[in-house]
């Protein structure tokens, strides 16, 4: 059987070809911007775009996309659902999607099958990188989102630790001293002792880092543990 073996050129250039992109965008100047700002750099070839997510899942270019950059807000379905359309077809597509609200549909984006999330408000530089590093299978994000998505994970962390170290009774002391309730209310309505109640609240106090109850409702606040 005959082999090719292919020269550092020819696999220099099978490596650095366009990345083939589709468009689904209903505002037509920020359309024509973003696939302006992609082209313009040559490692991006916009082949198929789309004004909503219906006709995008119909367009038959969309299958040969390596990149498909998706609005979150859209007419009819919206991004998140034509993300989930676009993975259920053509699951070899990676999708980026582009949003003017920062992260608040981050979250629901990713568990759509989205490769990434940027803000409209990328720079060129970004939004080529984007297209490349979801092509080559990596999930871009836009830098403002990296500090919130740490700062997210510390906080479940931190909840999860908090959870695994407060028995049941202990949350709900925890709950009813954040309602106001006094140590012989609380003995009272989870029919304990008063030195119970005490000693549980001491452990909660040990596991959140506090000294008083009323640090200790404000660090569960911060926490979402109440």
């Amino acid at each position: 059987m005959y082999q090719h073996d292919y020269t550092a050129t020819e696999a220099e250039n099978m490596t650095t070809q366009p990345v083939k992109v589709f468009l689904i965008e209903d505002h037509m100047v920020v359309r024509e911007g973003t696939r302006r700002l992609l082209e313009l750099d040559g490692q991006a070839t916009i082949i198929g775009e789309s004004s909503s997510g219906e006709d995008a899942l119909n367009d038959p270019a969309l299958g040969l996309a390596d990149v498909v950059m998706c609005d979150v807000m859209l007419p009819g379905i919206d991004g998140i659902e034509t993300t989930k359309g676009v993975m259920e077809k053509y699951p070899h597509v990676r999708v980026v999607m582009l949003s003017s609200f920062g992260d608040t549909h981050l979250g629901p984006a990713l568990e759509a099958g989205a490769a990434g999330y940027l803000l409209k408000r990328a720079s060129q530089e970004e939004l080529v990188r984007a297209v490349k590093d979801a092509a080559r299978g990596g999930s871009p994000l836009s830098p403002a989102l990296n500090a919130l998505l740490v700062d997210r994970y510390r906080q479940i962390q931190n909840q999860t630790i908090d959870n695994q170290n407060l028995t049941e009774r202990q949350s709900k002391v925890l709950q009813m001293v954040a309602a106001g309730e006094t140590t012989k209310a609380i003995a009272d309505d989870l029919f304990l002792s008063p030195a119970t109640v005490k000693r549980e609240l001491r452990h909660v106090f040990d596991v959140m880092g506090v000294s008083n109850r009323a640090h200790a409702v404000s660090e569960a606040q911060r926490r979402g543990l109440i």
